[in-house]
């Protein structure tokens, strides 16, 4: 009995952070609109929780392994309750949100990874594939009900209320969990080390990543490599450093496991496709499509309603099969779906639109149930915090460049796009009136929320340029997608042919 009542306590945090996932994207055009936030703008939204998530995964981990799970558990649950608060009553601009987000993600970082980890130690071993399925599960619950709840909550009640939703449902977890989860008995009498030389070098190459990341629409080539390079000089020193170090941040030997290693890589490829697929198909259907956010939720919940029935099956296949099948599965499924967003236009492709919201819902179901078994599976308990640290933080870089890149592929491909349409057709605007329907163009924007009187009877042909200059540059970034899950499909057949089996 005392299992369940912790998978249901410790699920909750899972379902919250993946509720907040789908919901807060919904929201992106309702947050552009009121704050007339800019593509960045609308981006760092998302790109501060993931990136708070990247640089505390690791470290929360390694706090774990020391202080215990359940207690960096419990504080990073107060810590996500408190932000979502703050965002639900006293942000009062999108920098606000965008901090607020960003302590959000500092307490996603401390719960996402050690609740997986909670939840597969209160079950023996022949049954950690159905815990993780379980848990996964609620992730899918969380997904699914995310774009239909985000859109009623949006429609008629406020984009405040998604956050605040967070409380009361935080607050009953972290009160389960400190009755009901046992401390580690493994924390007494251990002393809390960390090198100090290397560590630093971590989260100065990871700032400088995401800095570059954000800024990739707004610098020069040359600045932009000279901050990817120093970037990855500091992960390199970092990670040589680590290798001597008695007490590091991360234990770099899992890396050398081969298993582990293109697990690592195959699930920042999924991550890198689901978040610009989340990023970009709510634009695309508000702004490009003109549905409303309840229309936009329903539609996304063909996306993720799979999830709910896939993750279980799947962790009874992994503690029959092991992991490597179904995250071959799951990888081919995203690659199903890619090919069916290629084929989007600026009108409903109904069959296309369906077939990819499908495909991808059931590779989300596959794919994360498989990855954590796999990453999990081939490290030692101790070292279990450490490990999904790791993962999670390679995880949210790939969601985070996912973010960025799309926004760049839009943005740039759209604007070159529009001002060649514009040309053509022999039009002209003002710098203001430019920056709108740029803002069109990159999704960013509906056209009939601004005063658009400027364009009299031209308002139909600027109409069709945007949607298309949004459409061709959708496209690009959707065979961009279709390249990464190919080879994601070549490192699972490299999974396949290791000798002893992970």
């Amino acid at each position: 009995m005392k299992k369940w009542v912790i998978l249901f306590s410790i699920g909750i945090f899972i379902l919250l952070a993946n509720l907040d996932m789908t919901i807060v994207n919904l929201a992106l055009a309702v947050l552009a609109k009121d704050y007339f936030a800019s593509m960045q703008q609308v981006q760092l939204v998302i790109i501060s929780y993931l990136a708070a998530a990247a640089l505390f995964f690791c470290f929360a981990g390694k706090l774990a392994d020391f202080f215990g799970k359940k207690n960096i558990f419990l504080l990073g649950s107060l810590l996500f309750v408190i932000s979502s608060l703050y965002l639900g009553v006293m942000a009062q601009s999108i920098n606000a949100i965008i901090i607020g987000r960003f302590f959000q993600g500092l307490g996603f970082a401390a719960t996402l990874g050690l609740a997986v980890v909670l939840i597969m130690q209160e079950f023996p071993p022949e049954k950690k594939g159905f815990a993780t399925g379980a848990a996964v599960t609620l992730t899918g619950l969380g997904l699914a009900v995310g774009p239909p709840l985000g859109g009623f909550i949006l429609q008629y009640f406020g984009w405040r209320w998604i956050f605040l939703l967070n409380v009361p449902l935080g607050v009953l977890s972290i009160v389960l969990t400190y009755f009901f989860v046992s401390r580690d008995p493994k924390v007494a009498g251990k002393v809390f080390k960390l090198d100090i030389i290397s560590t630093p070098f971590f989260f100065i190459g990871i700032l400088i990543l995401i800095y570059a990341l954000y800024s990739i629409n707004e610098v020069s080539i040359n600045e932009l490599l000279l901050l990817i390079f120093i970037g990855l000089t500091s992960l390199s020193f970092f990670f040589w450093k680590s290798l001597h170090a008695t007490h590091p941040l991360i234990n770099v030997a899992l890396l050398k496991n081969n298993g582990y290693l293109f697990v690592l890589m195959i699930r920042m490829i999924f991550m890198f496709i689901m978040a610009n697929f989340l990023f970009l198909l709510p634009l695309y259907l508000q702004n490009i499509l003109f549905f409303s956010a309840v229309d936009t939720g329903l539609w996304l919940l063909c996306m993720t309603a799979s999830i709910i029935v896939l993750a279980p099956i799947t962790g009874r296949l992994i503690d029959v099969y092991g992991y490597r099948i179904p995250l071959m599965g799951s990888i081919c499924f995203l690659l199903l779906s890619c090919v069916a967003f290629l084929n989007l236009q600026n009108y409903l492709s109904f069959t296309f639109f369906l077939m990819g919201l499908v495909s991808f819902g059931l590779s989300n179901g596959m794919h994360t149930t498989s990855s954590v078994n796999g990453a999990i599976s081939q490290v030692a308990p101790q070292y279990s915090g450490t490990a999904i640290g790791l993962f999670f933080t390679i995880a949210m870089i790939g969601a985070m460049s996912g973010v960025a890149f799309s926004g760049l592929i839009i943005d740039k491909i759209s604007h070159y796009k529009l001002i060649k349409e514009l040309s053509l057709k022999g039009l002209s605007f003002s710098t203001r009136q430019n920056e709108i329907l740029f803002s069109v163009a990159n999704g960013s924007q509906k056209l009939h929320d601004w005063n658009v009187s400027f364009l009299n009877e031209s308002l139909a042909t600027i109409q069709h340029a945007t949607s298309a200059s949004f459409i061709l540059a959708f496209h690009i970034m959707m065979a961009i997608n279709l390249v990464l899950a190919t080879i994601g499909i070549i490192l699972c057949l490299a999974l396949f042919k290791l000798k002893k089996p992970p």
